[in-house]
């Protein structure tokens, strides 16, 4: 309370507190994107959650839609679905399928995207491009892609499949 009441201390909101620099225009402050991230996505080499839904189809350049609602997933989660406010932005928190960790991390980013695509909606050529990409940077194996997808309702496998980019995958 002490730290709080000479501003070395800012309480952002319930049980989330950080430490202001000075700047030009005063104290400095965070966004509700940050909190978010090191709470429920990553914090320094530890990984445990993902964006999901219109965040990570943007991610990929599937749609130009812009969430008011981001979606993430995440280890850190107990509930299946849980919608959370800080400050003003909304977040749905959903539990994971199976344990996010980094090696496995990108993976279970290209089978939701594939979970989140409708059954309409297909890949272009350059959200195509760019998820083959991806998989290559993050050297993403089909096995892998295959053993992971069991975990996943049946119509994520029918979207990977029938999106193609299983035979672009060595």
């Amino acid at each position: 309370n002490e730290m709080e009441k000479t501003n070395e201390l800012v309480r952002y909101t319930k049980g989330v507190y950080f430490i202001p620099k000075k700047t030009f225009f005063g104290l400095s402050a965070i966004t509700a994107d940050s909190v978010v991230e090191k709470r429920y996505l990553k914090e320094l080499n530890n990984v445990y959650g993902i964006y999901s839904g219109l965040k990570l189809l943007n991610l990929f350049s599937i749609t130009t839609q812009v969430p008011n609602v981001v979606e993430i997933v995440t280890n850190n989660e107990t509930m299946r679905c849980r919608e959370i406010n800080l400050n003003g932005r909304t977040f749905v928190l959903r539990k994971s399928r199976f344990n996010i960790d980094k090696n496995n991390v990108s993976a279970y980013m290209v089978l939701q995207l594939f979970n989140d695509l409708g059954t309409k909606t297909k890949l272009d050529d350059f959200a195509q491009r760019r998820l083959l990409n991806f998989i290559q940077e993050k050297d993403i194996k089909q096995q892998q892609l295959l053993t992971l997808a069991m975990k996943f309702p049946a119509q994520t496998m029918k979207n990977l499949i029938g999106s193609g980019i299983l035979n672009g995958i060595a």
